[in-house]
């Protein structure tokens, strides 16, 4: 069976587009595709647009538009898509402080999957993880790897403050903490690169998008400590 589109209205201006294909790569591929073609069209009353695993949200000023306009838009869209794989775009290296105050968790994870700490990292930094997309906290990449099969649980208690830069594993993803927030995923190490634009106004508030990928890299603390200091971005090199 073909992948379709379910749409239904989500509050009084907004709208949740879900595809449904029992396919998991063309559930998120087509999501994706779909949500660069709304943005392509930049439609006057689009307000919000936020792109996950196999739906897509968009919110739309009620002044300009409203449910049936942005519902047309989207199955026009939806059907006048060219089936293929998101490109792969680009890789970012992704320099990491492990374990310590940096990865608090690193150890309690590496004894819970049943690795010495120090193979966890090679294991966590020996290939890129592809950001599926980006949503919140502000700007967080949420990656996954098709050879990584671990499964760790959350926390049983998150934590009030999460440190921006902070690297984190959950289930069989893995994300970055751009800004201070609260979070149950564990943490195994921390970046000291900055990932939102200086600019909060900026277009291109992170140097990243679903379909690049994220290579963790392993540094020490002195590297750590003046990348910090340096307040250098995420982006490419």
């Amino acid at each position: 069976m073909p992948a379709r589109l379910d749409v239904r209205p989500y509050g009084d201006t907004g709208l949740l587009a879900g595809v449904v294909d029992d396919d998991y790569e063309t559930r998120w591929s087509t999501t994706q595709t779909l949500a660069t073609a709304v943005r392509d069209a930049a439609p006057e009353w689009l307000v919000d647009l936020v792109a996950t695993y196999d739906h897509l949200f968009l919110s739309f000023d009620a002044v300009r538009g409203d449910h049936e306009t942005a519902t047309a838009l989207l199955r026009r869209l939806y059907d006048g898509r060219t089936d293929g794989a998101v490109p792969e775009g680009l890789t970012l290296e992704v320099p990491v402080l492990f374990g310590g105050d940096a990865g608090p968790d690193l150890d309690d994870v590496a004894t819970e999957l049943d690795l010495p700490a120090d193979t966890l990292i090679e294991r966590l930094t020996q290939v890129p993880w592809r950001v599926r997309f980006v949503a919140g906290p502000v700007g967080t990449p949420f990656t996954e790897r098709t050879d990584w099969t671990a499964a760790v649980p959350r926390m049983r208690v998150p934590r009030v403050d999460v440190p921006p830069g902070s690297v984190a594993l959950s289930g069989s993803q893995s994300i970055i903490y751009p800004v201070h927030s609260p979070g149950g995923w564990r943490l195994v190490g921390r970046t000291p690169l900055r990932l939102l634009a200086a600019d909060p106004d900026s277009e291109e508030l992170v140097a990243y998008r679903a379909g690049d990928r994220l290579r963790y890299v392993a540094i020490d603390q002195p590297r750590y400590d003046e990348l910090q200091s340096s307040d250098v971005r995420l982006e490419e090199q």
